[in-house]
Formats: C-alpha cells, structure tokens, sequence
C-alpha cells in the first residue's frame, strides 16, 4: 500500500478534478488516520491486556501447586515426627528399664561378690583344718559360675544400653533436622500464601477488564468496517482518477486494493473488466471481472446489459459455452 503521506496527496488531486465520482473530501484523510492510530493503540492495550492475564494465570497456577506440594511435605514430615516421637519414648521407657535392670544386676554382682569372698575365705579355712567336704567345692564352684554368669548379663546390658543411647540420638538428630524443614516449609508455605492472594487479586482485576473488553472488541470492529469500507472507497477512487488519466496499471492496482478491502464491491470488477477489455484487449481477464460484476450486480443496472453482450459476443466467437 501507499504510504499516508502519497494518499493525502492523491485526495487532494482527486478533489480538484470536476466530475470525479463519488471521492470524499480531503479534510477526511486526517481523521481517517487519527481513528485509524487510535484503534491500533486501543488494540495493541487490549493484547498486552489478554497477554498479561495469560502470564498471571501461569503464575497463579505455579504458587497454587508450590503450596500443595509445600503442604503434603509438611503433612508427611508431621506424620514421621510424631512416628519418631513415639519410637524415641518407646526407647526411653526401655532405656530406664535397662538403667534399672542393671542397677539391679550391680547390687546382685556386688552381693555375689561378697558372699563369694565371704566363701573363699570360709574355703580356706576349710583347707587348713582338712575337713572341707566335696559339697563345699560344688557350692563354690556354682557360686563362680553364677557370679561368671551374672557379669556376661551386666556386660551385655551395657552394651545394649549403649546401643539404645545411639539411636536415641540419631532420633534426637533426624527429629531436629525434620523440624528445621518443617520451619522452612511452614515459612515457604506462607510467602507463597501471601504470593497466592496477591496473584488472585490481580487475577480479578484482569478478568474485571476481560469482561468489559468484549464490548470494546465490537466497538472497535465496528469502526474497523467503517474503516475499511472508507479505505475501500478510497482506492476505488484513486482507480477511477488513474483510469481518467489513462494511468492504467495503476488503475488496475486501486481497483484490486478496493476489492481486497471490499469483496463485494460491483463496480470495481466492472471498471477491471472495462480495461482489459478496452485498452489491454485481455478478454478472459475481462470476462472474468465481467462475470463477477454480474454475480453482484443488479439486474436493472444499466451496465448488466452491454457486459452480457460482451461476454455473449466473444464466447460464440471463441466458440465457448454462453453465458445464460
């Protein structure tokens, strides 16, 4: 297309010439592009418009799935904590039941113990008068095993003790660092709480503007026809001021521009087919503009008459099928 600056100038040319057909006045131009400049700004605001909302609906929907994810974490480390929590008192209960058994073996060990030296010294007493009996050494001998025994237990409850201590601590520790993470989560949880509402607040402002833009769309699209059927106009009659001058290609190239704009516009097909017929002698060029002037023209027109005879006169010469 033309630039604005060429159209203008054209326009004026165009007024200038008596007899021109209906042209429109070249104070319209300016406001043609005014309205024209506005509805491409108004357009380009509804698009960032509809892309903004597009980009806080992502956004809303990404916070809304952080904090679900945030929230099964919490939930499941809730569960594990009160799992640990349960263990560790579990372990604590058998731990002061241990403290207590071995307190209990202690006293019997050092019980054992004194009864065994209280037999030692009875046995060597025995020894030095020559009347211990084979009882005696029984007694003694299930003494020492019993005390033998009594220690492998005490031991071995140490050892579980000690055992018992360790895990309590690795609990303490994972119970600890769980609920570091449950801090964290709980704090992310809310940031993203609070991102959540604002994102939603935004949301409903956008679709409050969303909504009212439909009335918007129509407006515009109206005055877009009302636009496009003046542009229309205009090159249609550009087409007929380079027709006028015999500016032919250039006629040509308007009267396309028209129907681009205006498919439905009769006459420029009529006035395509009337150069081609008349100055570039291209007859199935202009037979074919011709049949679609028909097919939108009037039938009381008066041109419908001498296109018919036209289109008649060279299919019988050419030996086509005729027009009906």
């Amino acid at each position: 297309m033309k630039s604005i600056k060429v159209i203008i100038f054209i326009l004026l040319t165009v007024m200038l010439i008596p007899g021109f057909l209906r042209a429109q006045t070249a104070g319209d131009t300016p406001t043609l592009k005014a309205e024209y400049e506005k509805l491409s700004k108004e357009y380009e605001a509804m698009a960032k418009d509809r892309d903004n909302l597009r980009a806080q609906t992502k956004i809303l929907l990404k916070y809304k799935s952080q904090i679900v994810k945030a929230e099964e974490q919490t939930n499941k480390i809730d569960i594990e904590r009160s799992q640990w929590q349960i263990e560790k008192k579990v372990l604590r209960h058998e731990n002061e039941k241990l403290k207590g058994e071995i307190s209990q073996l202690n006293g019997m060990v050092e019980m054992t113990e004194k009864y065994r030296m209280q037999l030692e010294e009875e046995k060597d007493k025995i020894r030095k008068s020559l009347s211990k009996s084979k009882s005696g050494y029984i007694i003694v001998e299930d003494l020492k095993r019993k005390v033998s025994n009594e220690k492998k237990e005490k031991n071995y409850l140490k050892k579980e003790a000690v055992r018992f201590r360790s895990k309590i601590k690795k609990l303490d520790n994972s119970l600890a660092k769980a609920e570091t993470v449950e801090e964290v989560l709980r704090d992310q949880i809310t940031e993203l709480k609070e991102k959540y509402k604002e994102a939603q607040r935004s949301n409903e402002l956008l679709e409050k503007k969303l909504n009212e833009e439909p009335k918007r769309y129509a407006e515009v699209a109206r005055e877009n026809k009302v636009l496009l059927k003046r542009t229309a106009l205009m090159h249609y009659n550009l087409g007929v001021f380079y027709t006028k001058n015999k500016e032919y290609p250039r006629a040509i190239s308007e009267f396309e521009k028209a129907i681009e704009l205006n498919p439905k516009d009769t006459y420029a097909y009529f006035n395509l087919g009337y150069i081609y017929s008349e100055y570039y002698v291209d007859r199935p060029k202009a037979i074919e503009n011709f049949r679609k002037y028909l097919s939108l023209a009037k039938q009381e027109d008066n041109d419908v008459d001498w296109v018919k005879r036209y289109i008649l006169t060279w299919q019988t010469w050419e030996g086509k099928e005729v027009i009906k």
